[in-house]
């Protein structure tokens, strides 16, 4: 077995699985940076950057009112994406041509909504019962409320 060490030298992240993994995190990172500095910040907060091949940069839209703005602004977009190409030397090696949108809808867990518990009739006439036997008590007062709640 390799150590940990030998693993994570500089040198072997080069040639190994993970250096390419390091090496696809960044460039995807500088993507985002790209795609986030171009359009306007309520639409970076809704789409994410998918990749970048030949020219053609995929976006992914969370929902497809947001999948059609971009679409609707894509020139104005791809104007701003190429002239942030020619003036920030970050971003050079990013040529984009196309923009393609697609529509990747983020799940939200289905809130269950209980269904509201009712008392019986004669739940609510043994409550009452039990709240006169108890005379002048907070508790009484609870129970007449709850028994009230038929």
């Amino acid at each position: 077995m390799r150590k940990i060490d030998n693993l994570l030298n500089p040198k072997s992240l080069q040639n190994s699985q993970l250096g390419a993994l390091t090496q696809q995190l960044q460039s995807h990172q500088l993507l985002q940076k790209l795609w986030v500095s171009a359009c306007p910040e309520l639409l970076a907060q809704l789409s994410t950057v998918g990749n970048l091949t030949n020219g053609l940069l995929t976006i992914f839209a969370h929902s497809a009112i947001v999948a059609n703005k971009i679409k609707l602004d894509q020139a104005k977009l791809l104007t701003q994406l190429q002239d942030l190409q020619s003036t920030n030397l970050l971003f050079r090696d990013c040529k984009v041509t196309v923009i393609s949108v697609k529509v990747q809808v983020k799940s939200q867990p289905r809130v269950i909504v209980p269904p509201p518990r009712k008392l019986s009739k004669q739940a609510a006439v043994s409550l009452k019962k039990l709240a006169q036997d108890l005379g002048d008590s907070p508790l009484a007062t609870k129970l007449n409320s709850l028994a009230n709640k038929t």
